[in-house]
């Protein structure tokens, strides 16, 4: 199964392109021959980490500006006013102002028009949309309950942005901090140690034992210090390189897993993901044998992502959820698990569960940003103080020696 980007002609004459997943070239043909369209290109796009394709540059450049929150918030507010998809769709390029969204929409709109459903019009941008996304609004197509599914969409998009945000600016001042200590550092032991050594030197004194030290990191960082960076961006460099590679990236993730304190936190960002998703996949009516397969799939760490697969199997072969997947909530939520699948209610539990976990991921990120910050500042200030204080102590030292 790959992804095929196409470009195509309508009867009209008007040029269209998306991207189908499909098992072989000739089944994107058969789709276009049945949307009535004439093939213009087809082409296998790049595999990704997940299996699955990604857009050309160009298609991921043309639809850069296009929000799916936006998009899902939208759709949802205008159906739940009573208006139809079709309708919905016109009445969304209308408040479009940016001009390659507007045409996907119109993509969109046009294929409905001609008798295709939402979750088929979709399926062209499934690299956009994502199919977990078009999934669940398959399903709510089928029960007949479209608004539903994509309110539920609405809010699942929305929390999994808020977390995201959360993170991503809880990171901000600490990255920052790293970035002026690691900066300072350099300033201090190859610009302003350097100077000292040369009147230091010339004045032939015997220098303090700390003062040593710190002229031969110096004198260290000055020597190998393109060595170290070059080796630093070939490591980097080779990390980017491998990134794709399955076996590589599930080591990398389980190694990242067991660092100290971040494991764990990231682990828990992992599994709240999951289970939110698992969540709105069954209330939205998709059987979990289908939900857990696609549940996995949001998961962006490749060692967890792997063992949820696993688990996946062991149910369909008869195991229950809470013994194959269960195992991999936290230890305050496993029971959680149990009583809601024995319950019968285990979407409402995955949903309660998630909650848990982000409340607690939350605490944990500002618990750790409150103990990394004060921990750098202080870092900073007893190597910018250790620093300045040798360079005084052999000032003074040979102050005495002179008026001596």
């Amino acid at each position: 199964m790959g992804v095929y980007l196409y470009k195509a002609l309508t009867q009209d004459g008007r040029e269209v392109s998306g991207a189908l997943e499909s098992p072989a070239e000739t089944s994107v043909l058969a789709f276009l021959e049945a949307q009535g369209y004439i093939p213009v290109n087809i082409e296998l796009g790049k595999d990704n980490e997940d299996g699955s394709a990604t857009l050309t540059t160009a298609l991921k450049r043309e639809y850069r500006k296009f929000s799916v929150i936006d998009f899902t918030q939208g759709l949802g507010m205008l159906l739940r006013a009573g208006l139809p998809v079709d309708k919905s769709m016109t009445s969304l390029i209308a408040a479009t102002t940016d001009p390659k969204s507007r045409k996907l929409l119109q993509q969109i709109e046009r294929d409905i028009r001609e008798g295709s459903s939402l979750s088929k019009a979709l399926r062209r941008f499934e690299n956009i949309f994502g199919r977990l996304y078009i999934s669940l609004i398959q399903a709510g197509e089928i029960s007949g309950n479209l608004d539903v599914a994509i309110e539920r969409l609405s809010d699942y998009l929305e929390s999994q942005n808020q977390l995201r945000e959360r993170i991503v600016n809880a990171m901000i001042y600490p990255i920052i901090l790293l970035l002026v200590t690691f900066c300072s550092i350099v300033i201090l032991m190859g610009v302003v140690m350097p100077r000292f050594k040369q009147l230091f030197e010339d004045m032939d004194a015997e220098l303090p034992m700390v003062t040593q030290v710190f002229l031969s990191t110096s004198d260290f960082l000055r020597e190998y210090g393109s060595l170290i960076s070059a080796l630093l961006l070939g490591l980097a460099a080779g990390l980017y390189l491998f990134r794709n590679n399955p076996a590589f990236s599930a080591m990398i993730d389980r190694f990242v897993l067991k660092l100290p304190v971040v494991g764990n936190l990231l682990n828990k960002v992992q599994i709240a993901r999951y289970a939110g998703t698992l969540s709105m996949m069954l209330k939205c009516g998709i059987p979990i044998q289908k939900s857990l397969g696609a549940s996995s799939q949001v998961v962006s760490n490749g060692w967890i992502r792997q063992k949820l697969s696993t688990a996946a199997d062991e149910i369909k072969e008869g195991g229950s959820f809470s013994a194959a997947v269960g195992q991999y909530f936290p230890d305050l939520t496993q029971q959680m698990v149990k009583i809601g699948e024995q319950s019968g209610n285990l979407d409402s539990t995955l949903a309660n569960i998630a909650r848990i976990i982000q409340h607690d991921v939350n605490r944990s990120i500002q618990r750790i940003i409150g103990i990394f910050e004060p921990l750098i500042i202080v870092t900073l200030g007893i190597i910018v103080a250790a620093v300045i204080g040798s360079i005084m102590v052999a000032v003074l030292g040979m102050n005495d020696l002179i008026a001596g």
